[in-house]
């Protein structure tokens, strides 16, 4: 099967500053800033096990496109891991918050799934997940208004997250389809991978609300149901683009959504390595996800 991406995947090496994060970085809102930071937390060792899922496969493939989209896809997974780790660390490091153990259940959890799980379930939970993580991106890129207005380092990572997820959002489901391509896999897998995301983020945002005491706070718990529910509607308006992954003959590009990362691709640039530390970044990150994938 020939790739179906319609753009190119490239791989950038960003370097954000992580110096001076605001404690509530999302309009002060501990609500909206938690889950944020939740799904933050999930990201270091989630990239490494899609990463692990595809590479399982790789050797399978021969369409020479789609061999250099899953080289591409690698590099840019490598990196959100390394820039989200980062993040994360800056929040222990500058507020105290929590999140070794959260980091270490992500890591526990993802290494018995690795177990229990055979690599063809694997990939189609990373074909799952990447679906979700695509859609959710979309929402940013089309509701740049939800994010693009926050200062700091924030809306720069989480827009460039979302521009190369948009642009990998095929990788994982055309290398599942080539190797396997089961519908009643995908369908079953992509149920589970939204129960477990739903889960864990959700009881990670929690645990951070209690810590900071701020699970009373009702006018941040009406905020942050305003933002799932009504403006921008993280959870409500991604339902139709969710539901159409149950359609036998789905795929990820039939949403074609490539002008809304085309005036960002730019603006990535000043955040963007220089070559020489590029190429260090990139083998560090790689390096990294090949020894968690070696450890588990």
């Amino acid at each position: 099967m020939a790739s179906k991406t319609l753009i190119p995947i490239r791989v950038r090496r960003m370097d954000y500053d992580m110096s001076g994060l605001r404690r509530y970085w999302y309009k002060d809102n501990p609500w909206i800033t938690h889950f944020l930071n939740a799904l933050s937390t999930t990201f270091p060792d989630g990239e490494r096990f899609f990463i692990h899922s595809v590479r399982n496969f790789e050797k399978q493939i021969t369409d020479p496109e789609l061999q250099a989209q899953i080289r591409a896809f690698i590099g840019q997974e490598a990196n959100h891991g390394k820039e989200h780790e980062a993040f994360n660390q800056a929040l222990i490091d500058q507020h105290g918050l929590p999140l070794e153990s959260k980091l270490k259940f992500m890591k526990g959890a993802l290494a018995w799934a690795k177990k229990q799980w055979s690599p063809r379930q694997q990939l189609a939970m990373t074909a799952g997940f990447e679906h979700f993580t695509a859609i959710l991106a979309n929402l940013l890129l089309e509701r740049k208004d939800a994010i693009a207005d926050i200062p700091g380092v924030y809306s720069d990572m989480f827009l460039w997250h979302a521009v190369e997820e948009t642009e990998h959002k095929a990788v994982a489901f055309d290398v599942y389809q080539e190797v396997d391509g089961d519908y009643w896999l995908r369908v079953r897998s992509m149920a589970m991978a939204t129960f477990f995301f739903m889960l864990v983020t959700l009881r990670m945002q929690h645990s951070l609300l209690k810590h900071d005491g701020k699970l009373g706070d009702w006018r941040s718990a009406l905020g942050f149901a305003k933002f799932m529910l009504f403006k921008p509607g993280m959870l409500t308006r991604i339902i139709p683009q969710y539901l159409d992954y149950y359609r036998p003959g789905f795929h990820p590009w039939q949403h074609d959504n490539r002008h809304l990362i085309n005036e960002l691709i730019e603006t990535l640039r000043s955040h963007e390595l220089r070559p020489a530390e590029a190429a260090q970044a990139t083998q560090a990150g790689v390096m990294a996800a090949s020894g968690a994938v070696a450890a588990a």
